[in-house]
């Protein structure tokens, strides 16, 4: 039986037996080039240095370095105090000053500078309050936007998040999210049954196929901070349910269905009246839909044409046509945040490697390689890295790596893990 089939059904049978400036923009957002950026130790008020060393310093390096736009400088740094002539000399593009001051209730106040040192010049001022609650990684993550989105007119990512699945106990998954750098766990759901396949609205909403009542069905949130819900099927029996995704306006869900035969098919549901309708009809298994930015195809894997290849839709089932074209199984797509790529999966000696096919183009590139497998990718926000699985350790963890292949990180060590989803919106 085909792998992406067993992903899909093999659960199914177990349970049945803060405001950034606008200023110009000085590199592009595509741009392979880096800025260097230097960053003195903060000057600090009222707080410790060790706290703040862990706390703030190594995260926002941490976060700055995994932009993809930024390069901190770490050697030939000259005294804190030094001029900007002496910081470009050293091969500073930017220099990032920071003031943290804790007051007598505990509330947070960052100051942070950057000056150009070649023309002397500010190119960045803001300052940050926050309560006591609030922790210093926090205002890291925030800077570190900010500081993306001077540079290249788009919000970074480190202040986002990812939702992704966690083995419990035998036959026993849970929703969890972790925050972008791995940091602040928190567990979603508390179904005590297998619960799978998270999706993301844009405002944050979750939904996912969870098995708490024997049969799988879809629950999630109808509104933001809601409570979790049944959505489908709300009477009767609607088949055999799975990976659901919402639509980009967060109106819609396309998920799958299986019917008595043993095929699968696409499925739209509208939130708004509780109806679904087939998008796609036919023998064999049509499964793992995602959405194009505007709502209006879908891409999704189907086994039509033999072994399972991904194909793409308009968002009522028309125009189908075949996407990738090498390899004899292709899988688990997911379209990129602005239309422009599709990642996927694809098996190679008995393992899977993650893949982007360039829309543009017409031509798909390999992003991962080695002897360890690596599934079910997810765009960052800013499309400038994928979210992914791997058992390069061992048992499947969360890793991410930016386009190229070159900058692989582990997000977690957690255990069993699977599906992950990078989201701003929660």
């Amino acid at each position: 039986m085909p792998r992406f089939l067993i992903r899909t059904f093999l659960c199914a049978l177990a349970a049945l037996g803060l405001s950034a400036q606008q200023t110009e923009v000085v590199l592009s957002a595509s741009s392979s080039a880096k800025l260097v950026l230097a960053m003195p130790a903060p000057k600090l008020t009222g707080i410790e240095d060790g706290l703040v060393a862990t706390e703030f310093t190594a995260v926002l390096k941490r976060d700055l370095d995994e932009t993809g736009v930024f390069a901190v400088l770490q050697e030939r740094l000259p005294a804190d105090a030094a001029p900007a002539k002496a910081w470009k000399e050293a091969g500073a593009q930017w220099l990032l000053t920071v003031r943290l001051t804790r007051a007598a209730g505990g509330e947070l106040q960052l100051d942070a500078s950057a000056l150009d040192t070649a023309a002397e010049k500010a190119v960045f001022t803001k300052p940050y309050k926050a309560d006591r609650l609030v922790p210093l990684r926090r205002l890291a993550h925030a800077l570190a936007d900010d500081l993306v989105a001077r540079l290249t007119g788009e919000r970074g990512v480190a202040s986002s998040r990812v939702v992704f699945v966690r083995q419990m106990a035998p036959g026993v998954k849970e929703l969890f999210q972790i925050d972008r750098d791995g940091a602040n766990l928190v567990q979603l759901t508390r179904h005590g049954s297998l619960t799978l396949s998270p999706t993301v609205a844009s405002d944050g909403r979750l939904a996912y196929v969870t098995y708490k009542g024997g049969a799988p069905e879809i629950w999630g949130q109808r509104r933001r901070d809601g409570a979790h819900e049944k959505l489908y099927p709300l009477s009767g029996a609607g088949g055999m349910v799975s990976t659901p995704v919402w639509s980009p306006d967060g109106k819609r869900l396309a998920f799958v269905q299986l019917d008595r035969r043993g095929n699968s098919d696409i499925m739209i549901l509208d939130l708004g009246t509780g109806r679904a309708r087939r998008l796609t009809d036919g023998n064999g298994i049509n499964t793992e839909p995602t959405w194009n930015p505007n709502g209006t195809q879908i891409a999704f894997t189907s086994d039509r044409e033999g072994g399972p290849q991904v194909f793409l839709m308009q968002d009522d089932g028309s125009n189908l046509r075949r996407l990738t074209a090498e390899g004899t199984y292709n899988a688990s797509p997911a379209w990129s945040p602005n239309g422009a790529m599709v990642a996927y999966v694809s098996r190679f000696e008995g393992k899977f490697d993650l893949f982007i096919y360039k829309l543009g183009e017409g031509k798909a590139y390999q992003i991962t390689t080695g002897v360890s497998t690596s599934e079910s990718p997810a765009w960052s926000p800013d499309e400038r890295r994928l979210v992914f699985t791997s058992n390069r350790f061992g048992s499947m963890q969360i890793f991410t790596t930016d386009l190229s292949g070159r900058q692989v990180v582990r997000m977690t060590e957690l255990p069993n893990c699977q599906s992950p989803k990078w989201t701003r919106a929660r």
